[in-house]
This record gives structure tokens, C-alpha cells and sequence, in this order.
């Protein structure tokens, strides 16, 4: 048993070129239902001129031998998360003269287990990862920036021995190079008003009525024997 090593689709795999910046708008995202705008307004925001994704799977060995008591009878992940503090920053920057761009950051994940003293809870330490894509020559524009997005799963935790548990961690890599940019966009007017946020607190009370025990169903009526057709005689 153990992960899968699929590391999905790095980036050099991408479209190279003025193409890859000028693909034609898929019909399912045209409008074609949608009114005449009531205006074209001018935004600031983020555009994104070049992005690739990379699935990595890491297979991570815990020995629990001197914490666990006993053989291990079964595991389960919980979650994983990023660790990003002054120890342990989050990188996402050009390898300059290259076309590359390389992402690191630190993760831990947490599993449960039973052993022969109960249910228990692990945390790893922070562990290490790296990872560098290779781009378009449009990451040599200096007003392109590389934008970084890590997104992390552990699926699976299974033991391995008899106090040795080792766990799946997904990791979805997104690598994007953008610009702030100002854009002509059409525009609808504002925002429709929202919806009232849920407060806090004991939910509205609203008892069911009646609030008397259910009646039991009636049993059902006995037919009155009909006097038709029965050969007597007035």
C-alpha cells in the first residue's frame, strides 16, 4: 500500500508564446443571456498573463516508537496546513536570468491514532518543501510578478508497521505571472443589497404546535352492511 507519485503537469509543458496570451474566449463563458451594460467602467486589479499547476505527492514515515503504547490499531489523517511564521517563510520568487520561478514553504500534518492506551493525536514538525517551474520568456518583463498559491490534503494515513504510520500529502501548486493593471470592463450597476448575516447566540425559538403529544390514527370505520340486494321484502 502507499501514495501515488503522479506529480502532474509542470510548467514547462505549457504553451509557449503569443498564443498562449491570446486563446479565443471558450463559448461557455461568452454572455449570451446577459442585458446591454449599463456602463463600461475602468478597474485596478490583478491580470493574470501566464499560470501552470503542479500535483505533487509526498509519502511522509512518523515513528511513533517511544510515544505509542503498544502495536498501533488504527489511524486516521486529519488535515495539513501551512506553517509560514519568521522561521519558516513562505517563497515564491524569479530565479533571476532564468526562466524559472521557485515556490517553497514549510507544512505540518496532524493524524489520530489508537493504540493500546486509547485514542491519541499527532502533529509533525514543520517539514520542507521545494519545488522550482520552468515559464514563458514573459517572465523576464520586471513588471510581471510571480504570484504563488499552495493548496494541501492528506487524504490518507495508514501504519506501516508496527508503530510506524505513514501519510499521503497532496500538494496543488498554482504559479501565476501578473501585472496590476487597469481594465475597461462593462458594468451592471451595484451590487444588489445582501442578505442579513446570521448572528451568534441560541437560534430563534419556534416551537412546533401543538405542543401535545401526537393523537394515535383512529382505527378504521367497520362498513354498515348495505340492505340493498339482500331479497328481503318490505
Amino acid at each position: 500500500m502507499g501514495c501515488s507519485k503522479d506529480s502532474g503537469y509542470p510548467g514547462f509543458k505549457q504553451k509557449k508564446g503569443v498564443e498562449f496570451y491570446n486563446r479565443p474566449v471558450h463559448s461557455e463563458y461568452k454572455p449570451t443571456h446577459l442585458p446591454n451594460p449599463v456602463e463600461i467602467v475602468c478597474i485596478r486589479t490583478e491580470k493574470i498573463y501566464e499560470f501552470c499547476k503542479s500535483e505533487e505527492t509526498s509519502e511522509v514515515i512518523t515513528d511513533l516508537h517511544g510515544i505509542a503504547c503498544g502495536p498501533l490499531e488504527e489511524v486516521n489523517c486529519l488535515d495539513a496546513e501551512l506553517v509560514i511564521d519568521k522561521k519558516h517563510p513562505f517563497i515564491c520568487k524569479k530565479i533571476p536570468n532564468t526562466l524559472r520561478a521557485k515556490i517553497s514553504f514549510w507544512y505540518r500534518f496532524r493524524f489520530a491514532y489508537i493504540d493500546q492506551a486509547g485514542y491519541k493525536y499527532f502533529t509533525s514538525d514543520p517539514i520542507y518543501f521545494e519545488k522550482t517551474v520552468i515559464l514563458s520568456d514573459r517572465i523576464f518583463d520586471k513588471r510581471l510578478f510571480v504570484q504563488c498559491e499552495v493548496f494541501l490534503d492528506c487524504p490518507d494515513c495508514f501504519i506501516s508497521g508496527p508503530q510506524e504510520v505513514t501519510c499521503c500529502v497532496y500538494k496543488l501548486l498554482l504559479v501565476r505571472l501578473v501585472a496590476l493593471v487597469q481594465l475597461a470592463v462593462p458594468a451592471y450597476g451595484f451590487c444588489e443589497e445582501p442578505a442579513d448575516c446570521q448572528e451568534g447566540g441560541c437560534p430563534q425559538y419556534t416551537p412546533p404546535w401543538p405542543p401535545f403529544p401526537p393523537q394515535p390514527c383512529p382505527p378504521p370505520s367497520a362498513e354498515i352492511p348495505s340492505d340493498e340486494g339482500n331479497g328481503e321484502e318490505d
